[in-house]
């Protein structure tokens, strides 16, 4: 199954250590002041991918959708700072023609 379908799937929806967390962190944000009952969408972040599918307590943390969208860009930023990004194979390109309009003159 990937993620996608699991994440919109019943059984993510039902899963009893989401809502343990959700129990847990009485229906607030872990990071800010957020609450479901002031109409915060709380979602769970996934902390560790070890059980996906079969999460156990400490495996998810409750977060309001902007700290779960602050957390997952700054855990994807470190994730890829040190990588290499792949380059394409450009070879040179030769220019035989000036890049400058020699028919416009300068203005002074």
């Amino acid at each position: 199954m990937t993620y996608t379908d699991y994440i919109q799937s019943n059984a993510w929806r039902t899963n009893p250590a989401r809502l343990r967390e959700f129990e847990a962190a009485r229906f607030e944000c872990r990071l800010c002041p957020a609450t479901a009952a002031d109409g915060a969408t709380l979602e769970s972040h996934h902390r560790v991918y070890d059980r996906f599918g079969c999460e156990i307590d400490g495996d998810l943390t409750s977060l309001c959708s902007a700290c779960h969208r602050e957390v997952t860009s700054f855990l994807r930023a470190r994730r890829y700072a040190l990588t290499t990004p792949l380059r394409a194979d450009v070879k040179s390109v030769r220019v035989d023609s000036p890049l400058i309009d020699p028919t416009r003159a300068e203005m002074v």
